[in-house]
């Protein structure tokens, strides 16, 4: 799979989830949410290519980023959640102070 289905699937399990099946409020909210997210997809797709026509060279980098970026930072739910991202990378700083023993930044304040 290119890092292009890649990027498209985890925003897709994101916003959309799995496959619904049967009748009521709650299953037809769930199809209306995952046809406005194919609308939406189309719009993205379009968008993307239009602005990648002048740098192709960069479209793996690009879908491998932004992969990354869904896959770290957010849950199968839609929140934002920390602790899939590595600790190597530096992603929160620790600042010591006089009042308070440790205060962690925003993890995307750099973002």
């Amino acid at each position: 799979m290119s890092k292009e289905e890649d990027f498209y699937n985890i925003l897709s399990e994101l916003f959309v989830g799995g496959q619904v099946e049967g009748c009521g409020g709650f299953i037809n909210l769930m199809r209306i949410k995952s046809n406005y997210y194919k609308k939406i997809e189309e719009l993205l797709k379009k968008d993307m290519e239009n602005a990648l026509r002048k740098y192709s060279t960069f479209r793996e980098e690009l879908f491998d980023k932004l992969y990354d970026f869904f896959r770290r930072y957010f849950t199968e739910s839609g929140s934002i959640y920390f602790n899939s991202t590595p600790f190597h990378n530096n992603v929160y700083e620790k600042v010591y102070t006089n009042d308070k023993d440790v205060v962690l930044f925003w993890k995307t304040q750099m973002l």
